[in-house]
């Protein structure tokens, strides 16, 4: 004889139920490498004093500051960085005179 059971569900649908549930607790949302820049980078800027903030900044400077990290290790790339920059009020500008040799330089622009 078969030991009774607690409520009428079909067993099938109870570990449907259960795979279900487990499947929901256990989803994480993910977060792109770029969210996390433009987070690191925000946490930088927000640090910063307003005599920090007037100055400009080179991307390889910012990658330092800030602490960022590539996708799976080393350096962060260069267009993540600009795109996480641009999210968070900074402007690029460039040093067309002969000692700037052409650089990019990264201004904080107060919206």
């Amino acid at each position: 004889m078969q030991p009774p059971t607690s409520n009428s569900v079909p067993l099938r649908i109870q570990l449907a139920q259960l795979k279900q549930a487990s499947v929901e607790a256990v989803r994480v949302k993910h977060q792109s490498h770029r969210d996390k820049l433009r987070e690191q980078i925000k946490a930088w800027s927000e640090s910063m004093t307003p005599e920090q903030r007037k100055r400009r900044f080179t991307i390889e400077e910012i990658e330092r500051l800030a602490g960022l990290m590539g996708k799976f290790g080393g350096r962060a790339a260069h267009h993540h960085i600009a795109q996480s920059l641009r999210a968070i009020e900074f402007v690029p500008r460039r040093d067309w005179t002969a000692a700037g040799r052409n650089k990019r330089y990264w201004i904080w622009s107060a919206k």
